[in-house]
């Protein structure tokens, strides 16, 4: 019998990618649906600290008033491997991913301006599964295994200039520029090898957009502190080759953190913040997109010393709605936090560990989710 082989327009590719929500099942997760999941653009120390420090944390490029707490030049970059298992039924699937979702530099200028760049994840959509498959060709029954892969992400690439405009007060403003591409596979082998060859098929998307961002960070030491940030979403774009096939807006953002530092050695903080994932839609008007609520609560104390320096332990709690699902009823995460900051080489090298343990429901199908979080900074 010839070769079979099976042709895929463009167009189912992205309808796949962007378009209609893919099963859990066939992924293997519940929380890469749509255009991805979102990390939340938190550094290890917030995350530990169930994100309560959000609008308030210099190294979060999110409130670009905070990179003013910093005063000294620093870089720092994270890592977040992701260990997930899903239940559906009675059926265990298990997946994960590594991520490096945040890298970060900034620099005084004198002692009013701080300037920023960074770069961090906004939306992640990585998974791989493997299915059995079984079709009819020409009259026969023929057993084979279909690869699913997808590899993408879209980030955002933040610019931000800080200034004091008193000793409380700090303002600020960032450009943001959204890029990225998702590399879709789809790859069916036949156990019967000599008469149907593999067929493979394979596309790039790529994306492309920006946004604008103000804040406000204030400070009144042994006191408290408060972050206010707003992102303001311009034009999303999404491209196979030169061609347009999906314009939206990017997701607009607004949220607040409060800090509490009345009691001496000890940092408590509440944070609550808003994505409009839904202003995403015109991408594909197949998608299920929800509005992302993000509330978390969290403490920081200091503890015993470690090589002459504090180590700062840290727990949290966290709750949020992930944007994108297979079904009307929304994905609900719910998280708790830990770890530790540890200064060393007299303060010029920062290390910060963090595990969260999440659970991640909709409807019946449930995953459960372990992120280790590393962070790293360096003062030069």
């Amino acid at each position: 019998m010839t070769a079979a082989r099976f042709t895929t327009p463009v167009l189912a590719f992205v309808v796949l990618v962007i378009g209609a929500p893919a099963d859990a099942r066939a992924q293997g997760n519940l929380s890469t649906q749509g255009l991805g999941f979102p990390p939340g653009q938190l550094s290890t120390p917030a995350i530990s600290m169930g994100g309560a420090i959000g609008e308030a944390d210099p190294f979060s490029p999110i409130n670009p008033a905070s990179i003013g707490l910093l005063g000294a030049p620093m870089i720092f970059f994270q890592a977040e491997p992701e260990y997930r298992v899903v239940r559906i039924g009675g059926r265990v699937l298990r997946s994960s991913v590594a991520r490096f979702p945040l890298f970060f530099g900034s620099m005084p200028l004198g002692p009013k301006w701080t300037i920023s760049a960074s770069a961090s994840t906004l939306l992640d959509r990585t998974w791989e599964t493997t299915t059995r498959d079984t079709q009819f060709i020409s009259g026969d029954t023929v057993a084979g295994t279909v690869l699913n892969r997808s590899e993408g992400s879209i980030a955002d690439l933040r610019f931000a200039v800080a200034h004091a405009t008193t000793s409380w007060l700090r303002i600020g403003v960032a450009g943001h520029a959204y890029s990225g591409r998702d590399v879709l596979k789809t790859a069916h082998t036949f156990d019967d090898s000599v008469r149907f060859v593999r067929d493979t098929q394979q596309t790039t998307l790529s994306f492309g957009g920006n946004a604008v961002s103000v804040g406000a960070q204030t400070l009144w030491p042994r006191v408290g502190a408060i972050g206010v940030s707003y992102r303001r979403g311009g034009t999303l774009r999404t491209y196979n080759g030169d061609s347009i096939v999906g314009t939206a807006s990017a997701p607009d953002h607004v949220g607040v953190s409060l800090v509490y530092l009345g009691i001496s050695g000890t940092t408590v903080g509440a944070r609550a913040a808003r994505d409009r994932w839904s202003s995403t839609q015109g991408l594909s008007p197949s998608m299920i997109v929800h509005e992302g609520w993000d509330v978390g609560v969290g403490a920081d104390v200091t503890g015993p010393r470690f090589g002459g320096s504090p180590v700062g332990l840290r727990a949290g709690a966290r709750w949020r709605t992930l944007p994108f699902s297979t079904t009307s009823t929304p994905v609900k995460e719910r998280s708790v936090s830990g770890g530790f900051g540890l200064p060393m080489a007299a303060g010029r090298v920062e290390l910060h560990l963090g595990a969260v343990r999440a659970t991640r429901t909709s409807g019946t199908t449930s995953e459960n989710a372990w992120t280790i979080s590393t962070g790293f900074g360096v003062r030069p």
